[in-house]
């Protein structure tokens, strides 16, 4: 009697080990995202400032006001690069509407670039929405401090922005500010 005792012990233990263990859930684990490319990122180097040598401005040696400083060219990430490669042949294509949406993700991307914004500001425009427009190159020129080529090309796009609006003397102010960007 006792060896049939034990045999249906041992026969509920395991019925009772094989159920608690059917209850169980897994443990969860994440699964990772899938890696999508966009592009190598930009090396890792220091700049000339940064190792204590001279930075001779960019176009030529000019001089500066003082205590005006020159900004550091920095690298552009190469999404940003694509995405505007990319507008810049949807806006040749005559697709404005596609090449606004691109220039804005690729703004989303780096919101400080001056450079997208110009863009943006000129595909406005060619759109019709001179405000637009010239509320964007404003934009544009406030983050180009120290790059008066991309200021005098804002600066001419806002002139031309207030002449579809019909603002002559704000028109001939602006291009009064190109033009003296453009000595410098």
């Amino acid at each position: 009697m006792t060896s049939i005792l034990y045999s249906r012990i041992a026969c509920l233990t395991l019925v009772v080990v094989v159920s608690s263990t059917a209850c169980t859930t897994t443990p969860y684990t994440r699964t990772p995202h899938p890696v999508v490319d966009q592009g190598v990122p930009a090396p890792e180097r220091p700049t000339p400032a940064a190792r204590g040598e001279a930075v001779p401005p960019p176009g030529g040696y000019q001089k500066l006001p003082e205590g005006q400083s020159r900004p550091v060219p920095r690298e552009q990430p190469a999404a940003v690069v694509a995405l505007l490669g990319h507008a810049e042949q949807q806006a040749n294509d005559g697709d404005l509407q596609a090449a606004a949406v691109t220039l804005e993700r690729a703004i989303r991307i780096d919101s400080r670039n001056p450079i997208l914004w110009h863009h943006l500001a000129s595909v406005r425009l060619a759109e019709g929405d001179a405000l637009q427009a010239e509320q964007l190159a404003t934009k544009s020129s406030s983050l180009a401090s120290g790059n008066y080529a991309l200021q005098a090309r804002n600066w001419g796009l806002i002139a031309e922005a207030r002449r579809k609006r019909g603002d002559t003397a704000g028109a001939q102010s602006a291009e009064r500010q190109k033009r003296a960007l453009q000595a410098r």
